[in-house]
């Protein structure tokens, strides 16, 4: 039972949380944490001094927030990735091409996690950022992941997170996202028709490996200048090219 990897740690649960919050209220006095939060004000202080003597938080007239170290362990998370350092010379090329935003996304935990972007001349600045997350069902590239997943894998990030509605457009029933799912892999690419935000259009395709998808590279835009048309006409060949060329270099790296 010891070693059983379901076995949580409270007092780790209860840094997490901590952690979380400090970064969603962007930054809080102790007062203001145990107001926010359930733990007693003496175990979220120590909690705090445990980080702020790590360096994790840094304290500013009794306001408490995240320190740069974290961005010291996301910066090396994210260049470690391969697809991470061979693909944004390509995601450039395709923001530059396009002149919309294009952006890298990968599957962790069942969520899509955003990990590189570019931005194109018209590109347009959504709530979407570098290191965000987001379910899998309303993305072009996270219904990319979940189409190159098993139906067991798809299953089980469906029971645990939900198809929640976002738009009036977004999918939220399993056999709507089964078939959509069938006609992505028959398509070779997937769209985000509005799914995500009234208004804003996205199309994309997979970073495919020998039985694995390691990934998926969409562009997105404003819907009425990122028309279906343009989406399938213009743009679906340049994401081809650019998700073959990541393709080949990840299978090939260069020494």
């Amino acid at each position: 039972m010891g070693n059983s990897p379901n076995r949580r740690v409270k007092t780790t649960d209860t840094l997490f949380k901590i952690i979380a919050t400090l970064q969603s209220m962007d930054g809080a006095s102790l007062a203001e944490l145990t107001n926010e939060l359930e733990f007693a004000k003496s175990t979220i202080h120590g909690h705090l001094a445990t980080l702020e003597s790590n360096e994790y938080v840094v304290r500013i007239d009794n306001v408490y927030e995240l320190s740069l170290k974290f961005l010291e362990h996301g910066m090396f998370v994210k260049n470690n990735r391969p697809i991470t350092r061979v693909g944004n010379p390509i995601l450039e090329d395709l923001a530059d091409e396009t002149g919309e935003v294009a952006w890298l996304i990968v599957e962790e935990h069942g969520k899509a996690v955003y990990l590189d972007k570019t931005m194109g001349e018209k590109a347009v600045q959504t709530h979407a950022s570098v290191g965000g997350r987001a379910r899998l069902h309303h993305l072009a590239t996270g219904k990319l992941i979940l189409a190159y997943l098993s139906d067991e894998r798809v299953e089980e990030i469906i029971d645990r997170h939900g198809l929640p509605e976002l738009t009036p457009h977004t999918i939220t029933d399993r056999d709507e996202l089964q078939a959509e799912l069938k006609r992505i892999r028959d398509d070779g690419i997937a769209l985000n028709d509005k799914e995500t935000i009234d208004g804003l259009r996205a199309i994309g395709a997979p970073v495919l490996g020998e039985n694995t998808i390691h990934g998926a590279i969409c562009v997105s835009g404003p819907a009425n200048r990122l028309t279906t048309k343009r989406c399938h006409d213009e743009i679906k060949p340049l994401l081809l090219e650019a998700t073959n060329e990541l393709e080949l270099k990840l299978q090939y790296p260069q020494n």
